[in-house]
């Protein structure tokens, strides 16, 4: 019989459903971490396990391995930790930060061979993408030429507040290319392709939009960034946003039909011809259907992202027990988070191009090892950008009084969720 293997968890928020998917595939969660101990208690509570507000201390017990989840834009230095403790790492989104930090993970995980690293990019494992990925496998739909790929989630104004634990939160600085491996993960894992070169733009904050003027952000809200593939295809990004709309969009042309699905539409529709376009072809040319889980997998619809918070701990289970390669590595993984990182550097320099390194390439690592040019407010580095292509942006004295507000609010019912005395 196998061991049953033991999880800690990083970040009590994001952590605690993380945490869910991965007991849906009979891990034991053994502990949770936050540096905030009421938020740490709140999902110990939930998880019915131990928790530290030491991450060291959590390292330090039997555990197997680690679900990083905390602050999206603070995970590296929490994988060095864990890797070096020999534990295994499953790690949410983004990977990096900064280009530097690209290297430092990328040469951390090479230097614990016996560790597993993950990548937690859940939306490649959405039913639809499944399927795509099955149907680009069989060969049948020829070379990948073109993709789009889009994830549009606003926040109302109580959420973004909700979401973001303090005025400097990630969440209100974030440049709009950053949080894009929801958009290209996918087509990544779909087509077997990976970025080498960014144009992007970046739409301007507007005041006048409440997802921007009526919260505490500093940051800009649409971005598009056009990445060129390995192997000759371009892809169009939309990363996060909060555009009036809710959902993700997936395209992968090639040069014998396409397959997609869009927001508001869960049935995949796909076209096959192989040669001339076919006028008068007496065959239905385009299917329109809803892709299923085989029934060993029907749980993961019981977890969020579309199962996707099952099948990352599936995945990373999986290479844990047999040695396989993980299925998101490290390089995808840096590979999909870098693009907003050059993004937002193509879209301060007029739309410019920039390189997306390969760092299997030593060369390409100490071109970029020193890179820490980053837009936290808080993070010095040279040259620094705003988080806006504006500039320097000054929330209202009514957004932040709002913001004030909703969070004494929630962090009431947390604090008393956490002691037992209201329920979930």
């Amino acid at each position: 019989m196998e061991k049953k293997l033991k999880f800690g968890i990083l970040g009590g928020w994001r952590g605690a459903s993380l945490a869910c998917g991965a007991q849906a595939n009979g891990i034991e969660i053994a502990a949770v971490c936050d540096r905030d101990e009421i938020r740490a208690q709140w999902a110990a509570r939930q998880l019915k396990c131990a928790y530290f507000t030491d991450y060291a201390k959590m390292l330090d017990t039997d555990i197997d391995a680690v679900i990083v989840a905390n602050y999206a834009t603070e995970h590296v230095w929490a994988v060095k930790q864990a890797l070096a403790a020999g534990k295994h790492v499953m790690s949410e989104c983004l990977a990096c930060f900064t280009m530097a930090e690209a290297v430092e993970l990328v040469e951390a995980v090479e230097a614990a061979p016996k560790q597993v690293y993950f990548f937690a990019e859940n939306y490649p494992f959405f039913v639809q993408n499944q399927e795509m990925k099955r149907l680009f496998e069989s060969g049948s739909y020829g070379k990948f030429v073109y993709g789009e790929a889009e994830y549009v989630h606003p926040f109302s104004l109580d959420d973004a507040a909700r979401l973001a634990a303090k005025e400097d939160h990630w969440r209100n600085w974030l440049p709009a290319t950053y949080y894009c491996t929801h958009s290209l993960g996918p087509i990544m894992l779909i087509t077997g392709t990976r970025p080498v070169a960014v144009n992007a733009i970046v739409v301007p904050y507007d005041p006048e939009d409440p997802q921007m003027g009526g919260t505490i952000r500093r940051n800009d809200c649409v971005s598009v960034i056009l990445c060129r593939m390995n192997n000759g295809a371009a892809v169009k990004v939309l990363p996060w946003n909060g555009l009036r709309d809710h959902g993700q969009r997936y395209r992968v042309c090639c040069n014998k039909g396409t397959m997609e699905w869009n927001q508001g539409d869960a049935n995949l529709r796909v076209v096959r011809w192989d040669a001339d376009f076919p006028e008068g072809c007496p065959e239905p040319l385009y299917q329109s259907y809803m892709p299923q889980f085989p029934p060993e997998h029907r749980e993961a619809l019981r977890h969020g992202h579309g199962g996707g918070d099952y099948f990352t701990s599936y995945w990373f289970t999986r290479a844990i027990r047999t040695g396989e390669k993980p299925l998101i590595d490290v390089y995808r993984a840096v590979d999909m988070s870098m693009i907003g990182i050059q993004g937002y550097r193509s879209a301060l320099k007029n739309s410019n191009t920039c390189e997306i390194p390969d760092l299997h390439d030593p060369a390409m690592r100490e071109k970029y090892r020193h890179d820490d040019w980053n837009p936290d407010p808080a993070r010095p580095c040279a040259d620094k950008p705003y988080p806006s292509v504006c500039g320097p942006i000054e929330p209202s004295s009514s957004a932040r009084e709002n913001y004030h507000r909703i969070r004494m609010e929630f962090e009431e019912t947390v604090r008393l969720q956490a002691e037992g005395k209201k329920e979930f």
